[in-house]
């Protein structure tokens, strides 16, 4: 495997997992996810991007 995609591979999971972290429920007539910060949730967006963004240009690149 490549470490390219390794690497994008790792900035999805860890966006993933600071976005799960940072997420809190809201309990009423219909359930609302909010984010606890603002800051830290649009970084975690970040590095859900730019994770598939290279591991989707890699594919691309090697013709996959």
């Amino acid at each position: 495997m490549d470490i390219v995609i390794v690497i994008g591979g790792a900035l999805f999971v860890l966006g993933m997992l600071i976005a799960g972290v940072n997420t809190r429920i809201d309990y009423g007539f219909f359930t609302h996810y909010r984010s606890v910060n603002r800051g830290v949730n649009l970084i975690a967006i970040l590095l859900i991007i730019i994770g598939l963004g290279i591991v989707i240009l890699k594919f691309m690149a090697n013709g996959q």
